[in-house]
């Protein structure tokens, strides 16, 4: 079994992943999954003929491609690829890398040597540079469903899916909760991790340069309308007792008018009060599918 493969979701950014993969060439690989979650045929040629390009040059590692026929959404991509290298190259960690990220030298190095001395961590990620700051661990509040930088009362502390290095020994069909279209499930994977007797972790030593929005920008309809529903999600995947149900989803409904009408006053557009509007109506919709049957995933 190979040491390390990563995985490289794009969605419409053929330049990105190849600026991506070159900040990979370095760092030890041995494969690397590209998928194409577009759903775009012009999109998936572009992509094509990039990698190509990018095959040219002596390569230190394989590249296996998965063409998707529609967006999956990032959890379901993600656990797609998962799926199919554990089914025909299975490695023994995996690295998750948003396509508009880009590794800094020995980055992976870092990452792979502090996995490989404490037993117990399931998943290392990087110090993210945003360029205007270094973030670490993030916290969500479960009660209310705020999201801070640093530890506060209420809070348990989350890593970005960003970039993330996954022991396999987790796996279990995948990865992510795909209920979750985006936003939200590397909160969710991380509560499911704290609930058992893996650990995660933020490594000083490693750092990736991210540029931040991906394929979605803030303050657009699609960035707003999945970020709400991703909190809807988040209040039954983070209950710990059936009765809790109500009141999370409920505490959450009011800080996301409250949000919703902030950030349509900073942006001067109505467009995050009809995306949280949209995604609340919809909301028998929404509760109905979160009484799928979750439960508390056990990694041991």
């Amino acid at each position: 079994m190979q040491a390390i493969c990563a995985i490289i979701l794009d969605y419409f950014g053929s330049s990105k992943t190849i600026a991506c993969l070159t900040s990979l060439l370095d760092q030890g690989l041995d494969s690397v999954m590209v998928v194409d979650n577009s759903g775009d045929r012009q999109a998936n040629i572009q992509l094509q003929d990039a990698l190509a390009e990018f095959r040219q040059h002596e390569l230190p590692f394989t590249i296996h491609q998965i063409v998707n026929p529609k967006n999956l959404g990032y959890a379901a991509g993600i656990n797609n690829a998962l799926r199919w290298l554990e089914k025909n190259n299975p490695h023994h960690y995996y690295l998750l890398i948003n396509n508009d990220a880009e590794a800094t030298p020995s980055m992976l190095t870092s990452l792979h040597q502090f996995i490989l001395e404490h037993e117990r961590t399931a998943i290392a990620a990087p110090l993210i540079d945003t360029g205007h700051g270094i973030i670490s661990f993030q916290w969500y509040q479960r009660l209310t469903g705020l999201m801070f930088m640093r530890h506060v009362i209420g809070t348990f502390p989350y890593l970005s899916g960003c970039c993330l290095l996954v022991d396999r020994r987790i796996l279990d069909n995948g990865l992510f909760d795909e209920d979750f279209f985006m936003y939200g499930e590397d909160v969710a994977l991380c509560w499911r991790l704290s609930l058992s007797s893996w650990n995660i972790s933020s490594v000083d030593q490693a750092i990736i340069q991210h540029e931040g929005v991906g394929s979605s920008h803030q303050g657009g309809f699609f960035y707003e309308y999945h970020m709400v529903r991703g909190h809807l999600l988040l209040a039954k995947k983070l209950a710990r007792k059936k009765r809790e149900i109500p009141f999370l989803f409920l505490v959450r409904m009011l800080f996301i008018t409250a949000r919703a009408i902030l950030r349509a006053i900073r942006f001067r557009s109505l467009i995050p009060i009809t995306a949280s509007l949209t995604a609340l109506r919809y909301r028998k919709i929404a509760i109905e599918k979160l009484n799928i049957k979750t439960g508390t995933t056990s990694y041991d």
